[in-house]
């Protein structure tokens, strides 16, 4: 039987960042074939197939697709502890549906969830391509303590279990608890090590499992070789996190230099969800529906964590980029580049930021092999932006094309 040939694509731009942080390229010619990258370079420098369909984006600045590297995707629409008692399953299921089709649509062709069933089921739904969204890499339930951040306390243990987490005490239950979450279909384990904003009745300072825990957890992926990200606001829980063995730290907001000098040695990524110092300092102003004890320790961590971000961005941490945004007001998905944009605003250079959003935040996942940068070989998840985001870190909020695996979604050049 005569083999189906590749659809070719050949896509033309003003300007490409790829990802690696070499310099941009005018003028750049993309060849795609079927879904992955074929060729790059100059026009002049590329033979373009003849049977390629030709994507002309003018003076577009082309990336690759854009990462974030934490976020919730469970159809929230409100800061209201009881949304997670009267919100019908269903309906927390279309509303997941419409954020995977608005974080595609803003440029991101991947997200790691970091705590959703839900996550499990829609990954599923994008690669048979029963929806359209991102490229989906998915914690399924997180693993806490007793009274820990992701044990809802006013709740019964049996209902917290049924809505989404996993309770565990002790090495030996922490060992069963990451079985549990890799036999649900995990890509990754996401535990809590701090308390946290969300969690009424701890806070994001104090310490949650014992390290003899947290490497229960951690020997437990890695013998599979899943990876583990750990909820950690607190420095104490920060560096139970990395005795214990993670391989990313979420959050951060109280660093030290300690443990950033851990971070280094180790090898660990941060990602700083940056971008929730400026939903916190929103909230202040409208506050929306959020509890008073949420709007409080929110007001604690403000001045915090601009500085534990630049101490660890000039100490040389690997940081990627993730906002744990799950889709109320201030954090709805669509808004993903907030991050880039924030840690620009608070002093990352523009380059560092679309690599954290890129590169880096697909190093953390551990998919650098066939995402995250625009080289040939790779999965052809291409976008385009108005404007240069060297020159303007803003423009990533003004995605015009967008390309996963090599099919277009959004040209607002041509109709589609």
């Amino acid at each position: 039987m005569e083999k189906k040939r590749e659809e070719v694509t050949c896509i033309k731009a003003g300007l490409l960042i790829d990802g690696t942080g070499r310099e941009p390229l005018t003028n750049p010619v993309v060849v795609i074939k079927g879904d992955k990258i074929a060729e790059i370079g100059k026009e002049s420098e590329i033979k373009i197939p003849e049977e390629a369909k030709i994507v002309d984006l003018g003076n577009l600045t082309i990336l690759p697709g854009l990462i974030d590297a934490h976020v919730h995707i469970y159809g929230r629409r409100s800061y209201s502890p009881a949304e997670e008692i009267i919100t019908p399953h269903d309906l927390a299921v279309i509303r997941s549906v419409e954020d995977c089709w608005k974080i595609l649509k803003a440029g991101f062709t991947m997200v790691r969830d970091l705590g959703s069933t839900i996550a499990l089921s829609l990954k599923r739904a994008v690669n048979e391509g029963t929806i359209s969204g991102p490229r989906i890499f998915a914690a399924g339930r997180p693993i806490s303590q007793t009274g820990g951040h992701s044990d809802i306390h006013y709740l019964p243990r049996e209902e917290v279990i049924k809505k989404g987490a996993l309770i565990a005490d002790g090495p030996d239950d922490c060992r069963r608890a990451a079985r549990e979450a890799l036999r649900d279909g995990a890509d990754l384990i996401k535990i809590m090590t701090s308390g946290g904003i969300g969690s009424e009745k701890d806070h994001p300072r104090y310490p949650q499992f014992t390290v003899d825990e947290v490497k229960a957890i951690t020997e437990e992926a890695h013998r599979v070789e899943r990876r583990v990200a750990s909820h950690a606001e607190g420095v104490e829980g920060v560096k139970i996190a990395i005795l214990g063995g993670v391989d990313s730290v979420e959050h951060g907001f109280f660093l030290d230099e300690e443990s950033v000098q851990m971070m280094i040695s180790r090898n660990i990524y941060f990602v700083p969800t940056l971008c929730l110092v400026e939903v916190y300092k929103k909230a202040l102003e409208r506050p929306y529906d959020m509890p008073p004890w949420r709007l409080k320790k929110q007001e604690e961590c403000i001045d915090a964590m601009p500085k534990s971000f630049m101490m660890a961005y000039k100490a040389g941490v690997k940081i990627a980029a993730g906002t744990d945004y799950f889709g109320p007001p201030l954090r709805a998905h669509g808004d993903n580049a907030d991050e880039a944009i924030t840690m620009v605003k608070y002093g990352m250079k523009p380059m560092d930021a679309i690599l954290a959003a890129t590169r880096n935040a697909a190093e953390c996942i551990g998919v650098q092999n066939t995402v995250g940068t625009v080289e040939r070989g790779k999965l052809a998840d291409i976008i385009g932006v108005q404007g240069n985001p060297l020159e303007d870190i803003t423009v990533l909020k003004k995605v015009d094309f967008v390309m996963k695996e090599g099919r277009i979604y959004v040209n607002r050049q041509t109709a589609i």
